[in-house]
C-alpha cells in the first residue's frame, strides 16, 4: 500500500532453546502441590508456503514449504501503523499468544474505521494463525488506523507522525512497559523528505522502541521517499521484498536505505472475505516484506527483551542468510531440539542443572514443592550444588543463565523478581527458595534455564 505525502500537523509529539520446569499455585490449593517436568513445544508448519520455509533457510528451494517457529516466552508488543485491523471474526483468536489491544483512529472524520484489508492482511503474515512467522511468540497488538478512506486508499505523513506519537506515549505510559517494535508498511509515492516524521522516528528509537519501514515499489532508490530512507538510521529497519528465485523482486524499492530483505511474492496471509483453515490471500511487494521482518524482530526481541534496537537490527542482520542479492535476507532460525541422552523426556541441561543423571533415564529432576502461608506462595526446589553460583545466582556453572518465572495462562511469563534464598547444601545438591504473593487467579511458576549454546 502507498500513501501521499502532506504536511498536515495536526497532532503535537509530545515528548516526556529451553528446559522448563513448573508448577501451579493458587490461594485455594493445597500446601503442597503436584508438578510435572515439561519441555516446551516449538511449532512446526508442515505446509507454510515458500515464504515462511525461506525464513528459516534463505537457500532452500521454492518446493520446500515447512516452516518452525520458536515458541518464546518474554511478551512484547506491535504497534501496528496501517488500516484498521479486522479482529472481529475470532479468526486471531486462534493464536492464544496474540492479544488484541483495540485499534485507535489518528483522525476524527469519519468517526469509525473504513478500511481494514491491509493491516488485517499484515497482522496475518506477522503472527496469525497458519501464516504468522511469529505466531509462537506472545504479542499484545496495538493498531493506529492512519486511512481515513475507503479501500483502496491512501494516509498523509501527518497521520503516520499523530500514529507514532501515541505510540510513543502508550509505550511511556503504559505497564507493564514491554519491549516494542513499530511496523509502519506505507510510503511516499513520489521522492520526499519530511524532517517532523524523521524526527519523530528518532526519538521513538532513543526511547527503545524498534521501528520497521518497507522500502517501497516504486522500483527506485529507497533513499527518495519516505519513511523508507530512515533506514540508513540505526534502530530503523527498511525491508526490501524478494522473489522465489531470492533476487530483488521488480517493483522493490533498493538502495542503501534498505537494511534486509525478505520474502515479497505470494506471501500467504489469511483469507479476508472469510477467514478459513487452509485458505489464504496471497500478498506481493514490500508490504508483506517487512511484515516478516517484523515477526524476526519480535520473536528476536522475545528472546532477548534487553536489545536496543541499534542491537536488535544488528542481531537480524548478523543471523541474515547472506547469498542473494543485493543484500541480506531475514531469517528466523529454525529451533534446535534439546539434548535428550537418556530419552526420559528431560533435556540434558535440565538434569544437570538440578543435579539427576543425565545418561540414566530413571533418574529426573525432583519436583519443586509450594507452599502456601501469609499470602505468599514459596517455591521450594533443589540444584546441583556445582550448577549454583552464590556470588552471581543467576548464571550457571560452566555457561547458561536460569530465572524464575510466573504465569496467570501459561502463554506470557514475566521474571520474578523477589529475592532468591539459598538454603543448605547437602548430598551435593543446593536448597533453592523464592517467595511470590499470591493474587485472586490461579497461577504457575517455572524454573527455566538456558545453556549456554541458548545465549
Amino acid at each position: 500500500m502507498s500513501a501521499q505525502t502532506s504536511f498536515d500537523r495536526s497532532a503535537p509529539f509530545l515528548t516526556p532453546s529451553r528446559a522448563t520446569i513448573e508448577d501451579r499455585f493458587s490461594q485455594w490449593r493445597p500446601a503442597v502441590a503436584s508438578a510435572s517436568i515439561t519441555l516446551e513445544p516449538n511449532g512446526e508448519i508442515a505446509d507454510a508456503g515458500w515464504a515462511l520455509a525461506r525464513l528459516n533457510d534463505g537457500s532452500s528451494s521454492s518446493e520446500i514449504q515447512s516452516f518452525a517457529y520458536p515458541e518464546t516466552s518474554t511478551r512484547v508488543r506491535l504497534y501496528l501503523i496501517d488500516t484498521a485491523v479486522k479482529y472481529t471474526s475470532g479468526w486471531f483468536e486462534k493464536n492464544p499468544k496474540l492479544a488484541f489491544k483495540g485499534t485507535t483512529r489518528t483522525y476524527s472524520k469519519p468517526t469509525a474505521s473504513k478500511s481494514f484489508i491491509h493491516g488485517t492482511r499484515m497482522l496475518g503474515v506477522i503472527a496469525g494463525p497458519e501464516t504468522g512467522a511469529a505466531q509462537g511468540t506472545p504479542i499484545d497488538v496495538v493498531n493506529y488506523d492512519v486511512y481515513p478512506g475507503v479501500e483502496p486508499t491512501n494516509t498523509t505523513a501527518g497521520q503516520i507522525c499523530s500514529a507514532i506519537s501515541k505510540a510513543y506515549i502508550h509505550y511511556l505510559t503504559t505497564t507493564p512497559r514491554l519491549p516494542s517494535v513499530i511496523c509502519i508498511a506505507a510510503g511516499s509515492t513520489t521522492p520526499e523528505t519530511d524532517y517532523i516524521m524523521e524526527d519523530y522516528i528518532n526519538t521513538v528509537v532513543q526511547e527503545g522502541i524498534t521501528v520497521v519501514v518497507s522500502a517501497g515499489n516504486q522500483s527506485a532508490d529507497a533513499s527518495a521517499y519516505i519513511p523508507a530512507s530512515y533506514g540508513k538510521q540505526a534502530g530503523v529497519i527498511c525491508v526490501g521484498a524478494t522473489g522465489k528465485n531470492n533476487q530483488r523482486l521488480p517493483m522493490s524499492n533498493y538502495g542503501s536505505a534498505v537494511d534486509l530483505y525478505a520474502p515479497g511474492e505470494d506471501v500467504r496471509t489469511l483469507r479476508y472475505s472469510s477467514p478459513k483453515s487452509g485458505f489464504y490471500d496471497l500478498m506481493d511487494g514490500t508490504s508483506p516484506a517487512a511484515a516478516l521482518t517484523t515477526a524476526a524482530a519480535l520473536i528476536k526481541l522475545s528472546q532477548n527483551p534487553a536489545l536496543t534496537p541499534v542491537q536488535l537490527e544488528q542481531a537480524l542482520v548478523a543471523d541474515a542468510y547472506t547469498s542473494v542479492a543485493p543484500a541480506a535476507l531475514v531469517q528466523v532460525a529454525p529451533p534446535v531440539p534439546e539434548l535428550d541422552t537418556d530419552g526420559d523426556g528431560a533435556a540434558d541441561v535440565l538434569e544437570n542443572f538440578f543435579g539427576s543423571n543425565s545418561s540414566d533415564a530413571t533418574s529426573k529432576p525432583a519436583a519443586p514443592t509450594i507452599s502456601l502461608a501469609n499470602g505468599q506462595a514459596s517455591l521450594s526446589f533443589k540444584v546441583a550444588a556445582t550448577s549454583f553460583k552464590s556470588e552471581s545466582p543467576y548464571s550457571v556453572a560452566g555457561g547458561g543463565t536460569w530465572k524464575v518465572q510466573v504465569s496467570n495462562d501459561l502463554i506470557a511469563w514475566q521474571d520474578v523478581s523477589a529475592p532468591l534464598i539459598q538454603g543448605a547444601t547437602a548430598d551435593g545438591k543446593t536448597t533453592l527458595s523464592v517467595s511470590v504473593p499470591v493474587g485472586p487467579e490461579a497461577n504457575f511458576l517455572r524454573v527455566e534455564v538456558k545453556g549456554p549454546e541458548a545465549e
